[in-house]
């Protein structure tokens, strides 16, 4: 069997989210350490080898003990490592949240593809993981981002700091409002 099939979590009409391996940094080097693509996400500095292996790690721990992570976004036509997409847990303005989260190759930019990952995992985090509430953040001028959170139907709440930088939240919330479709 397909190793991309043996270990997919989610699957849309045109990505596949894959469980994380260790041998996986090779395929996601090129992603995390892109300046544009790391330009909302680290400032812009790109991620070293021994950053992107303590995110797998971490990845690969969050998986492990709670069955939910930012997952490898591979293109279902040819098998290639294009971002991530999932859920993960985050501690922010004093509260413990999961945040939806997505980061995409720079090529891919622009095709819907972090639109059509980010859908599916909000509907797993609610229908399969049981969550009731789910956060995502960013930073105010990554429009790119917010547009895609104002897609899966999340509604900005607030601005506050995380990690040194102001962003802004935006949440939905499972029920009969929630927006997922």
């Amino acid at each position: 069997m397909d190793e991309s099939v043996a270990s997919c979590q989610l699957e849309t009409d045109r990505v596949r989210l894959l469980s994380w391996k260790e041998s996986d940094a090779e395929k996601f080097q090129p992603i995390s350490s892109d300046p544009e693509v790391m330009r909302y996400i680290n400032g812009g500095r790109p991620w070293t080898g021994d950053e992107l292996a303590e995110f797998i790690g971490r990845q690969m721990r969050h998986e492990a003990s709670r069955g939910i992570c930012l997952w490898r976004m591979v293109r279902k036509t040819d098998g290639e490592t294009i971002g991530s997409c999932g859920l993960q847990p985050l501690e922010i303005g004093g509260r413990d949240e999961v945040e939806v989260g997505w980061w995409l190759a720079r090529g891919c930019w622009g095709k819907g593809l972090a639109t059509e990952a980010a859908r599916s995992v909000l509907r797993y985090a609610f229908e399969r993981a049981g969550l009731a509430r789910v956060i995502a953040i960013a930073m105010p001028e990554n429009l790119a981002s917010r547009r895609i959170m104002e897609k899966i139907g999340m509604r900005y709440e607030s601005e506050t700091e995380h990690k040194g930088f102001r962003v802004v939240l935006y949440s939905a919330s499972r029920g009969p409002r929630s927006a997922v479709q």
